[in-house]
């Protein structure tokens, strides 16, 4: 859906104002060779905004003028230079993840320096989520066992570059928090301190496992299916990681997902059942104590997050949240919290 945005409102992203001037845009556009493209930027440029993530980032719709018709890319402005991005999806395309793979990425075209821009295809295909909350039960297997073979695929042959997720500074950024600061003693807010103690025990037994590519948001809603394609979108958290934490990543979508369309955590319980047993059966792997580690320390973020946009329906989502973070502790250790 396009949006609406006042670029003089979001100064963190100080070359946001030149993306929506068209002039500017083109200008720029003008100063780069593109490979595999001949745009004819006479015609100008549509630009229509998909997602502004206010002080970090911008996502585009650029539709361009070419020989048969009018060519769409997708663009996203950020308010750091992220070069690293266009870099890594170049390799991961020469890796065998390009439009000629099952398993693939979008085509990366470019990073305009000065604008801060990164331009990659638009990528045709129905969302992984579409398909998942459908009523087709058919559909949604289809849909869960391509994520899980494309994830099994690309953290056995992705090149493992970028930043290292660490399980210690990733708890530091959860730090205790309160929903209302004079509500210290707050549900959510004793549920969140308790969760957030657990998770420092269970960060001691968590399994050094070899580290491999990893996506860092890989969701249902990263990944687009097409016809004989299964592409993930949106790299700007790539990372070096255990291959668990994409796992759990996916899991706990699929649990707000589920609570999203019906408030029970449990409808695509067999869904999730499918994921974990196709990704096994593909070649991937993961060690169970991590895995319940990783969802715990995710669905606490996700409350954190919750707590802090407040969003409609914010509270019971946030609470089911740290119940689930709660309950993985009890069921991985047989029954009781450690203390």
């Amino acid at each position: 859906m396009a949006k609406l945005i006042d670029s003089a409102s979001d100064p963190a992203i100080p070359t946001l104002a030149a993306v929506l001037d068209a002039k500017e845009l083109l200008r720029q556009l003008t100063m780069c060779e593109f490979p595999r493209r001949r745009w004819d930027l006479s015609e100008g440029a549509h630009v229509t905004v998909l997602k502004w993530k206010k002080g970090s980032r911008c996502t585009f719709e650029i539709a361009l003028k070419h020989a048969s018709g009018w060519d769409e890319v997708i663009g996203k402005v950020y308010a750091e230079d992220r070069s690293d991005v266009y870099q890594t999806m170049k390799e991961l395309w020469h890796a065998g993840f390009s439009s000629e793979d099952e398993f693939g990425i979008p085509r990366p075209i470019a990073f305009l320096a000065p604008l801060r821009l990164l331009l990659y295809e638009k990528v045709p295909g129905t969302r992984a989520r579409t398909l998942i909350v459908g009523p087709d039960g058919t559909e949604r297997v289809m849909a869960v066992e391509r994520c899980a073979r494309w994830l099994a695929r690309f953290q056995a042959e992705a090149p493992r570059r970028g930043p290292i997720f660490r399980e210690q500074a990733y708890l530091n950024g959860l730090e205790v928090w309160s929903p209302h600061s004079a509500d210290v003693e707050s549900p959510l807010s004793y549920k969140a301190k308790h969760l957030r103690e657990q998770l420092n025990v269970m960060a001691q037994r968590v399994e050094c496992a070899e580290m491999c590519a990893g996506h860092g948001m890989f969701t249902c809603g990263q990944v687009l299916l097409a016809e004989g394609r299964t592409v993930t979108i949106d790299w700007d958290t790539f990372n070096l990681t255990d291959p668990s934490h994409d796992v759990a990543r996916f899991l706990v979508d699929l649990q707000r997902t589920a609570w999203k369309y019906s408030r029970s955590l449990n409808t695509l319980d067999q869904a999730a059942e499918v994921f974990l047993n196709t990704y096994v059966a593909a070649g991937g792997s993961y060690d169970a104590h991590s895995l319940a580690f990783y969802r715990a320390a995710i669905c606490l973020e996700r409350a954190k997050s919750d707590v802090t946009q407040q969003s409609p329906g914010w509270g019971p989502r946030a609470e089911m949240m740290l119940d689930e973070g709660l309950d993985l502790f009890r069921r991985s250790t047989g029954g009781r919290l450690p203390s």
